[in-house]
């Protein structure tokens, strides 16, 4: 963001701001002094009123201007944001206004040169210059062979967890990344985990959708056969931050219990800098495809039926359009597969999406559609949209660099092949004219 811009929404947030409630005036008191100064000493109690209007276009502007990491926050953030900006250095620029009751907005009672501190104020506020924490998930599902170090994430072995570098500073043998939570002062009830993801983001809110396109990411891994074949083994949740001190709180398991670990080495560094990279990018595509991947990530976990209307937006995030998401979305596998898949088939897959998505069935099962894809095509439309949307983000997102895990039953599906027990060829559904067959 350049200084411009900064002004501008400087000056968008003085104009709603007032000593009246007016219209939709939102009311902040507070004691005017210093930040660093305790309440108990006193002070002067001043109301400002935010107008939300007037104040929502400096905060659209923050929004597509400012970190990254607040686009996948609420707009209600960047709003408070805003507020408290002001009302914690309102002490800098009071001045005469302090008991004013004046119709006028702050921005018609300020100098210029009392605007041009709080731009400068602005430019170096946590605001723009976020304070960061590192966010600490346990992950079961996943080996770590060797450890992955980037900018803003980490994958670590368990035994590795300590020599992280965010955790660098800590007391030696006050790390242990064989238990969660994995700190020696935790004297209660403890879990082991395989490996870490460690996550470098402005608050844990945030570092939670990194996690997911991370693990979306990860998830393209797994051979499509194998990704939602889940077993009754333990898996948990939870995530540990760490700034001044640590907390700890709870969440649902951040993969679901698969039947075989996912294994990554060395030679998954440069698909994962491609996501590190796109993580600390302000780039429109690349936040386009962190998102599609969380919604990916989000579908992982869910039965078929449940899964379909999520797997339809992750390709709508991809290729969509408002004016004719189908259209667009069969234009861009086009593009993509550079042809070579089936268009009518790729449409009728898509015209079972807008059955499910525009009401016109509640479960994908209920859909005409989906009985006609079956008849028509002997395979099994959310299998075919899953593994199509897939092979999708690996192209579009990984360019073909994106490996996938080798198959954990080859030799046994060898031997029944070869007994005569399983067929020889497996179906590749609506991928079936790329060679190989991509899942």
């Amino acid at each position: 963001m350049n200084s411009a811009q900064m002004r501008e929404i400087i000056l968008g947030l003085l104009a709603a701001t007032y000593n009246t409630v007016g219209e939709d005036g939102l009311a902040s008191a507070f004691i005017l002094g210093r930040r660093d100064r305790h309440p108990a000493l006193g002070g002067i109690s001043v109301t400002l009123f935010f107008r939300r209007k007037k104040l929502m276009p400096a905060v659209m502007k923050l929004r597509s201007l400012g970190p990254p990491h607040l686009r996948y926050l609420p707009l209600g953030h960047s709003f408070e944001k805003l507020r408290s900006f002001l009302t914690d250095r309102y002490h800098l620029v009071a001045g005469n206004n302090i008991f004013s009751r004046a119709e006028t907005s702050l921005l018609e009672r300020l100098s210029k040169e009392q605007v041009d501190l709080l731009v400068d104020q602005f430019a170096t506020s946590d605001i723009l210059i976020p304070p960061q924490e590192t966010c600490l998930f346990p992950l079961v599902t996943i080996q770590m062979k060797d450890v992955f170090e980037g900018a803003v994430f980490s994958l670590s072995t368990a035994s590795g967890l300590a020599a992280q570098m965010p955790l660098a500073n800590l007391p030696r043998g006050y790390v242990n990344g064989q238990q969660f939570p994995p700190f020696s002062d935790w004297k209660h009830k403890t879990q082991s985990p395989t490996s870490w993801l460690l996550v470098t983001a402005p608050s844990p809110e945030v570092a939670k959708k990194y996690r997911a396109s991370i693990l979306g990411a990860i998830s393209l891994t797994v051979m499509h056969r194998y990704r939602h074949q889940f077993t009754g083994r333990k898996v948990f949740g939870g995530v540990v931050s760490v700034r001044d001190g640590w907390s700890l709180s709870d969440s649902s398991p951040h993969t679901p219990a698969l039947g075989e670990d996912v294994v990554l080495g060395s030679e998954d560094g440069a698909w994962l800098d491609v996501i590190d990279r796109a993580l600390a990018s302000s780039s429109e595509a690349d936040i386009k495809q962190l998102k599609s991947l969380q919604y990916f990530y989000r579908a992982w976990f869910l039965p078929d039926s449940e899964r379909f209307p999520i797997d339809c937006i992750t390709i709508d995030s991809m290729f969509g359009d408002a004016n004719g998401a189908t259209e667009a979305v069969a234009r861009g596998v086009d593009d993509l597969f550079g042809g070579k898949l089936d268009r009518a088939r790729v449409l009728l897959l898509m015209r079972l999406r807008n059955s499910v998505i525009h009401g016109g069935a509640p479960d994908v099962y209920d859909s005409s559609k989906y009985a006609r894809y079956y008849r028509d095509y002997g395979d099994d439309p959310i299998a075919d949209m899953s593994s199509l949307v897939a092979e999708c983000l690996r192209r579009k997102v990984f360019d073909g660099q994106l490996r996938e895990q080798p198959d954990p039953y080859a030799e046994v599906i060898g031997q029944a092949v070869a007994a005569g027990r399983f067929p020889a060829r497996q179906p590749a559904g609506i991928l079936a004219p790329l060679a190989p067959a991509a899942t």
